[in-house]
């Protein structure tokens, strides 16, 4: 048997995560609340692979800002147009 190691569980969890949230829009009435509740998750699955599959832990803190900017920024989008 193969050895599961943090990558091999890092993609479990996002594929958790990817479903949990497909369960989400398929299940709940308000549209609000379930955008809200995927871009949080977004913002979450982000950060995963910036650090993780990306590997920008330990690169420049200036790139990995950015990359980090970028997906708080697009989830807070998400999260305005959901009032409106």
């Amino acid at each position: 048997m193969k050895y599961f190691g943090k990558l091999e569980s890092y993609i479990v969890a996002l594929i958790a995560i990817t479903l949990f949230n497909t369960f989400l829009g398929e299940q709940f009435a308000s549209t609000t609340l379930v955008s809200i509740l995927i871009a949080f998750t977004v913002t979450y699955k982000g950060f995963l692979v910036i650090d993780h599959f990306m590997e920008l832990k330990e690169a420049n803190k200036n790139l990995r800002f950015l990359m980090r900017l970028y997906f708080i920024l697009f989830p807070s989008l998400i999260i305005i147009s959901a009032f409106y």
